[in-house]
């Protein structure tokens, strides 16, 4: 299948680990040149010299930005074009939320996590979007969850935080979609990253029982009987930035192995 894919350029914010991280290989496998954007220069530095060495003939460029930093996401999206000379994708993937009831959460925890999703996914779209409209296949992917639709009182924040970023892919996909550029947004369930890990020792700490019987108790409610991999929430993010997906525009879809009760 023809996904059209081989020359275009993507950004990828939360690109150094976990569900950004297996994109950005996943895409480069298609013969997609990349901006990869994160926090951490070192773990970012070290993402792009593994494509490099795997994929030699992409462009690949290496981004430090922080996109809480609301100054910092003009210059970052600059230099990456200046570097790549534009971009036809960008995957929206840094943020997540706090775990943690009401009274648990401090205010500043709440104004942290808000100015990482979707304030930063906010302002990323809006400085890369005219670079966007020139695409002949302009694609943007939110990463959003799916506490968006089901919350929960253990992750409260959770549930605004992502219920925020599906309402705001709606409201880009009927903005932007008649300059031929789709807004998506996929919403993985637990997902085997190293945050996937603290929350095993939580559960095994809270209940004192072993690591394993931790892990089988928090996928006990998924039909598939595993938890999600990163390569899951890579394979859809492929799809949804290809040709194939030129009339999906405004969905969410859940990667969650049926996890989730919601229609």
């Amino acid at each position: 299948m023809d996904l059209n894919l081989k020359g275009r350029t993507a950004f990828i914010t939360g690109a150094s680990r976990g569900i950004g991280r297996s994109i950005a290989f996943a895409l480069a496998a298609e013969g997609v040149n990349l901006g990869l954007f994160g926090r951490d220069m070192a773990r970012i530095n070290a993402a792009a010299a593994e494509l490099r060495g795997k994929y030699p003939q992409l462009r690949i460029a290496a981004v430090e930005l922080d996109v809480a930093d609301a100054a910092a996401i003009k210059p970052a999206v600059e230099k990456a074009v200046a570097e790549l000379g534009g971009v036809d994708i960008l995957v929206n993937c840094a943020g997540g939320a706090y775990r943690g009831r009401l009274a648990e959460i401090p205010d500043h925890l709440w104004e942290e996590y808000f100015a990482v999703k979707p304030l930063g996914l906010i302002r990323m779209t809006r400085e890369t979007m005219p670079y966007l409209k020139k695409s002949t296949q302009g694609r943007v992917i939110h990463m959003s969850g799916t506490r968006g639709r089901e919350p929960h009182g253990v992750q409260v924040m959770s549930g605004p935080i992502n219920l925020g970023t599906l309402s705001i892919t709606k409201a880009m996909a009927n903005e932007f979609g008649p300059a031929g550029v789709t807004v998506n947004a996929i919403c993985p369930g637990s997902t085997d990253t190293g945050r996937w890990t603290e929350l095993v020792g939580i559960r095994a700490k809270e209940k004192n029982i072993p690591l394993a019987e931790a892990e089988k108790e928090l996928t006990a409610d998924v039909p598939m009987g595993r938890v999600v991999k990163p390569e899951d929430v890579a394979d859809l993010t492929v799809f949804l930035a290809s040709a194939r997906a030129a009339m999906i525009n405004g969905c969410a879809i859940n990667v969650d192995g049926g996890r989730s009760r919601a229609i």
